[in-house]
């Protein structure tokens, strides 16, 4: 049971890079293959965490039906978020 938190965040963070939430529209609408490739590791978190607030009851609703732009700059703040965070804690960031 310790090790539960981590393997949630291990499935969340594959389903993060699988079904991007900052994924363009036409990929959304194409075959689903070829997700676009995260920037760096914060990006890759940021979907991660994305990926799991839309498995929410109550959370997801609130993130169906919006654009492109907005859905790439929820994510593109989070990754910010995290690199900052990361920073403030001596983690280094590549």
């Amino acid at each position: 049971m310790a090790n539960e938190p981590v393997n949630v965040a291990q499935i969340t963070l594959a389903h993060g890079a699988k079904w991007p939430f900052d994924a363009p529209d036409t990929w959304w609408q194409d075959d689903g293959e070829n997700p676009p490739p995260p920037t760096d590791w914060a990006h890759a978190a940021a979907r991660g965490v994305l990926s799991d607030l839309n498995d929410r009851r109550g959370i997801k609703q609130g993130f169906l039906g919006l654009d492109e732009d907005i859905r790439a700059e929820i994510v593109s703040s989070l990754a910010a978020i995290i690199r900052v965070a990361a920073e403030q804690q001596g983690i280094a960031s590549e």
